[in-house]
């Protein structure tokens, strides 16, 4: 049987050392960089022996370029908080990537975070830069044939190394072991202390919980996240000059929130033939609605509550909003008229756009008004307005 493990067929990197670790008490890995696509490699054989301790000593640290990783090498002139600071900086670059934003890797990062808080993974830099690749195992008494080995060439503990590039590397037991292992223990007594200084290994936690896409975020921020996400969604519609004009003309005063909402809805509409604005009393929803309409450039009606229609002198109510606005080809029609409002749609082919205000009084699907006004509202395009969005308005919408 071949000692060679060159990650081609069956014989990669990453399974020999999984099976290597779970037989292990004591492993001592030399690796040019420390990279957490490798690490994680190794999580099988890690999370079936809770008796292992794990040495890891980084000869290099890592920083990623748009052709991905590129090893360089520390000055001797720096300190070694510099040192730390660099391989730390490694580490948050590392993690911060679409590779590791997954369900797999949280529950692995958790392990790794609680291998370190227990001295079961301790981690050194070594004072110059080393490029080797030792892999250093002490296996259980109960194993038999071999008490130790060593595994050395060219592979980094890197998911490529592990698994998916080309490497070289050969398999050792029966010599050399005792002369690697002194070799890894004079580079370790003087190397720079991480996980094993307080300050640092808090340090590092805190870079990972912290500092990475590990972070835990609060209800609030997830709620605000999917909010912001839900809102870029739809792509803004700016109103013409014009509108904002005439606001200002009638004595309105042109807020964002409101320029905001029409723009939305605008998009809205042009994906769905309909929008719901559901804000609370006071916030202006007549006035969002009327700039939407005058966007719209086509003739419609607005059904509402007999009181909000408004006087014929124009002077309060939807009638006064609509001569405001210019919208004087537009019709006020009460709720409490459908009948004869379906019958004016019919006869009048030029309606397209049609305003609900109040809309949550229609909430009831079983009812005839429902009926009525989904039949108003059929391959129009349909504004809803309440302050009480309290049920779906789907079935309203222009099919």
């Amino acid at each position: 049987m071949s000692n060679f493990i060159t990650n081609q067929d069956t014989k990669d990197l990453k399974n020999r050392l999984n099976q290597l670790i779970s037989k292990s008490v004591e492993l001592k890995f030399l690796v040019g960089f420390f990279y957490f696509s490798g690490i994680r490699q190794l999580y099988d054989g890690m999370k079936h022996n809770q008796n292992f301790k794990l040495k890891i000593l980084v000869g290099l640290d890592v920083d990623k370029t748009v052709y991905g990783l590129v090893e360089y090498s520390i000055s001797d002139n720096l300190s070694d908080e510099q040192k730390i600071n660099n391989l730390f900086n490694s580490i948050r670059k590392s993690i911060n990537s679409d590779e590791f934003d997954n369900k797999e890797f949280y529950e692995q990062v958790e392990f790794f975070l609680k291998l370190i808080t227990e001295d079961r993974l301790i981690i050194r830099k070594t004072i110059r830069p080393n490029h080797a690749k030792l892999y250093i195992f002490k296996l259980e008494e109960t194993q038999v044939g071999k008490s130790k080995l060593f595994i050395t060439g060219s592979s980094n503990l890197t998911k490529a190394g592990l698994i998916t590039q080309d490497e070289f590397n050969v398999e050792i037991s029966d010599y050399g072991f005792d002369e690697a292992e002194n070799y890894f223990d004079r580079l370790w007594d003087s190397a720079v202390l991480l996980t094993e200084e307080e300050q640092y290994k808090q340090k590092l936690i805190n870079v990972i919980e912290n500092e990475t896409l590990i972070r835990k975020i609060t209800p609030f921020e997830a709620y605000a996240l999917i909010l912001k996400t839900y809102l870029e969604t739809y792509q803004h519609k700016s109103i013409s000059n014009y509108i904002k004009k005439l606001l200002t003309d009638k004595g309105y005063k042109p807020y964002r929130y409101q320029i905001d909402a029409v723009e939305m809805a605008i998009s809205v509409i042009e994906k769905y033939n309909g929008v719901l604005i559901a804000d609370v009393v006071g916030l202006g929803k007549t006035i969002i609605a009327c700039i939407i309409a005058k966007h719209l450039r086509s003739r419609g009606i607005v059904i509402c509550p007999p009181g909000l229609i408004g006087d014929q002198n124009m002077t309060e109510g939807w009638r006064k909003y609509l001569n405001d606005f210019h919208l004087h080809d537009w019709e006020v029609r009460s709720l409490g008229d459908l009948e004869n409002t379906f019958e004016f749609v019919k006869s009048n082919d030029d309606i397209e756009v049609i305003i609900v205000d109040e809309a949550h009084r229609f909430r009831n699907q079983d009812t005839e008004g429902y009926e009525l006004l989904r039949n108003i509202c059929r391959d129009k395009k349909v504004i809803l307005l309440t302050a009480t969005p309290s049920v779906s308005y789907t079935h309203l919408r222009a099919h």
